[in-house]
């Protein structure tokens, strides 16, 4: 493993940090997913619509940099938002080798909409955490965010 040698001992499956991320993520998903239909879209391309809606027109590189995945999974959503016309790329202003993305008059109301449903989410969950907690834990997440960044396998 990356950074650190020391042996910990691993808790079963669903107690693993890790697990429990991956829960809450299933768990936001099915409850979303019924909203997202009637959009057309699906978790990532409303939280990429929504990114678009709190910074302007993107360059899809800077998509990959907010989402964390990979290049072509948000070109391919790109595509997918343009065929719903949800978002259009045009030429970027400062450079024109750059295609920026912007949402249309639709795929605005649609992040608008979706970011309403989000707070409902992000609500729940904080009351569920507590507010005295919700800084210690988004802080944490945080914190694994940028590990996870830099993490590299490490080959025995």
């Amino acid at each position: 493993m990356s950074g650190t040698d020391t042996k910990i001992a691993l808790p079963p499956l669903m107690e693993r940090v890790s697990f429990l991320t991956h829960r809450l993520n299933a768990q936001m998903a099915r409850v979303c997913n019924p909203y997202f239909q009637t959009w057309g879209v699906d978790l990532v391309m409303s939280r990429m619509m929504v990114v678009v809606l709190e910074h302007g027109p993107l360059p899809a590189g800077e998509i990959v940099r907010f989402m964390a995945l990979p290049q072509s999974t948000i070109s391919h959503q790109i595509k997918r938002l343009e065929k719903l016309g949800y978002v259009e790329r045009e030429q970027g202003k400062q450079d024109s080798r750059v295609r920026m993305v912007s949402l249309t008059s639709n795929g605005r109301e649609v992040a608008l909409q979706a970011n309403k449903l989000s707070e409902q989410v992000v609500g729940l969950l904080m009351e569920s955490i507590g507010e005295e907690n919700i800084e210690t834990v988004r802080a944490a997440l945080k914190r694994a965010d940028l590990a996870l960044q830099s993490f590299k396998l490490k080959e025995d």
